[in-house]
């Protein structure tokens, strides 16, 4: 392949880089589905439960990449193995390159609205130049619109990607948590999320923590129209995402806990923020 799936054929390589721990968790996202929120809800949690961690632990580091790394990645500052207990790793890897054993590590499966993982895609290969080279794509919003729908960029195909996640033929321990229940009704969603990493119920004085600490910066995705849910009711015409609709329908429609605003327009509106 070319462009960033060359880029990122790494990741899949070498099974043996990390050796799962009790505590671990993955998250496992299609690009732009919410994986830097549920990274940080997943360590502030771990924080507000351990607070006494020691000043050098990765949580603590400035950079997110130290703090949260790539699970397969040779290319890691910091070694997954060298890191102390909790820890937490992030993927975009395929559900058969998990590379873990089944049952062995925690896994939260983030997915997020179609239509708006586009309107994000096409900003994140367009914003700089370098990234239009890696990713390979030149073209318009329009064909990126049409390139996604019907197959996708970085990790490929969103709906396959999704998909084989929902199926989980391996039986991983996997919490499904969709991006629009995260960021609308975020304390419902930490303490799903709470419960599957292992730890007690949050008193308020943690969930009003984990809320601080994860909060989104509504006024700066507003002016980018890349992390707000409902982006597309002004990015795309209501024939493409009716075509969207149509298709996640197609794929997910049988899938316990997928949003009613993946499918339906008027669903879809009313969870826009304005």
């Amino acid at each position: 392949s070319s462009g960033i799936n060359a880029e990122y054929g790494y990741l899949v390589m070498d099974r043996n880089l990390v050796t799962p721990r009790d505590t671990d968790v993955m998250v496992a996202t299609y690009p732009r589905s919410g994986t830097g929120l549920t990274l940080n809800i997943c360590r502030a949690i771990h924080m507000v439960h351990n607070p006494d961690l020691p000043g050098d632990h990765p949580f603590y580091n400035k950079a997110p990449r130290h703090q949260t790394p790539w699970i397969h990645n040779e290319h890691n500052t910091v070694l997954p193995e060298s890191m102390p207990s909790p820890r937490v790793f992030k993927t975009h890897n395929y559900y058969p390159h998990l590379n873990v054993p089944a049952g062995k590590m925690r896994i939260i499966h983030t997915f997020r609205n179609p239509k708006d993982v586009v309107c994000s895609h096409f900003i994140h290969m367009t914003r700089f130049k370098h990234m239009e080279e890696l990713f390979g794509f030149q073209g318009s919003f329009t064909d990126c619109v049409e390139q996604f729908l019907n197959g996708g960029f970085e990790t490929s195909c969103y709906w396959r990607f999704n998909r084989e996640f929902f199926d989980n033929k391996d039986d991983h321990t996997i919490l499904h948590v969709n991006y629009e229940s995260l960021t609308l009704r975020k304390r419902e969603e930490v303490r799903r999320i709470n419960e599957f990493l292992g730890y007690q119920p949050l008193d308020e004085e943690q969930m009003e923590r984990v809320v601080k600490a994860t909060s989104l910066d509504y006024d700066n995705l507003r002016k980018n129209q890349v992390g707000r849910p409902g982006a597309a009711a002004t990015k795309l015409t209501k024939e493409q995402r009716a075509r969207y609709d149509v298709r996640c329908r197609e794929e997910f429609g049988d899938v316990k806990g997928v949003p009613e605003c993946y499918f339906s327009e008027e669903s879809y509106m009313s969870n826009v923020i304005e």
